[in-house]
C-alpha cells in the first residue's frame, strides 16, 4: 500500500502554514505525518504543486484545485496500487488509527473510510482509495467537481465507526489550534455553558437553549460538540458566534457560566 501526504493547502484560515507547526513530539505537522503513514505504508509520497520534482513527492498535474486533483495524481503515477491518503493536519491521530484502518480495509470495496463524528458523513482525508475508485475520481474532476467527499459518498465504499471527534479534528483555524493544543496539555476544564439557537439552528437542533457540560476551551470547540450531538452537516463558516450578548471571536476563552449564542447566515435576496 502506497502512502500519500497532503501538505499543499493554502492554510488561509490559519493564516501560516499548518504543515509547518509543531505540536507533538519535536516535530512538524509535516514530519509527523510522514512518521505516521512510513509506520504503515510500503511507501510514502508527499502531495506537492504543479512543477516541482523532488523524489518522493508526486506533482499534482490537475493544478491547484485541492485534495482530488492531489488524490487523481497519485492514482495516475502508479494505478495499481491502493493509496492511503491522509491529511498533514491531524495532531491527535495516532498509527492505532491507521492500523485499524487497514485491517478493516475492504478490497471488494473502492475505498475504505472512517465516519466523521461531527455530520457521520464519510472523512476523505484519512481513507484507502483503492484502483477502482480511480475512475469516479476522474470523471469527478472532468466534471469540475472538486470535493473528495462527495466522490466518496458515491462509491461503492466500506464505512468504518468514527474513531472520535478529536482523533480526526483538523488544524484549520487558530480556534482548533486552542483546542487542540489544550489536549495535547491535558488543560482541559469542564463548564456549564448555557447556548441559545436560532433559526435554522433552532430547527435542526429542536430546541431554542439548552446547557452542555463541556470541556471545549472555545465557541468554536462548543460548536463541533453540538454538530456532533446532532449531526448537524451544517458548518461555523459563515456564522457569527455572540457570548454573553456580545458578539466575539470564535477563539474566545469559555468560561463557566457564560451564555453562548451561535448565529447562523440570514438567507434571503
Amino acid at each position: 500500500m502506497n502512502g500519500l501526504l497532503l501538505v499543499g493547502g493554502k492554510s488561509s484560515r490559519m493564516g501560516s502554514d499548518k504543515s509547518k507547526l509543531v505540536l507533538r513530539d519535536g516535530l512538524s505537522q509535516k514530519q509527523r505525518g510522514l512518521k505516521l503513514l512510513n509506520s504503515v505504508c510500503n511507501q510514502v509520497f508527499i502531495s506537492t504543486s504543479e512543477g516541482t520534482s523532488e523524489p518522493g513527492t508526486i506533482p499534482d498535474a490537475f493544478g491547484p484545485i485541492g485534495p482530488l486533483g492531489a488524490i487523481a495524481s497519485a492514482q495516475k503515477s502508479d494505478p495499481s496500487s491502493p493509496w492511503l491518503v491522509l491529511a498533514c493536519d491531524l495532531p491527535l491521530l495516532e498509527e492505532e488509527h491507521l492500523i485499524t484502518l487497514i485491517e478493516n480495509r475492504s478490497i471488494a470495496h473502492e475505498a475504505t473510510y472512517f465516519v466523521s463524528a461531527g455530520d457521520a458523513l464519510p472523512e476523505p482525508l484519512c481513507a484507502i482509495w483503492e484502483p477502482a475508485s480511480a475512475a469516479a475520481v476522474s470523471s469527478a474532476l472532468e466534471s469540475g467537481k472538486q470535493c473528495p467527499r462527495s466522490v466518496l459518498i458515491k462509491l461503492k465504499a466500506h464505512a468504518l465507526p468514527s474513531p472520535g471527534r478529536w482523533p480526526l479534528t483538523n488544524t484549520n483555524t487558530k480556534a482548533d489550534l486552542i483546542e487542540i493544543r489544550a489536549r495535547l496539555a491535558q488543560k482541559t476544564s469542564v463548564k456549564n455553558i448555557t447556548i441559545s439557537y436560532f433559526a435554522q439552528l433552532r430547527e435542526l437542533t429542536g430546541t431554542s437553549q439548552e446547557t452542555l457540560k463541556t470541556e471545549s476551551e472555545t465557541p468554536a470547540g462548543l460548536f463541533e460538540e453540538v454538530r456532533e450531538k446532532y449531526r448537524l452537516t451544517c458548518k461555523r463558516k459563515g456564522m457569527m458566534v455572540a457570548v454573553n450578548s456580545n458578539f466575539t471571536e470564535w477563539t474566545h476563552q469559555l468560561s463557566d457560566g457564560e451564555e453562548v449564542v451561535f448565529i447562523p447566515p440570514v438567507a434571503g435576496g
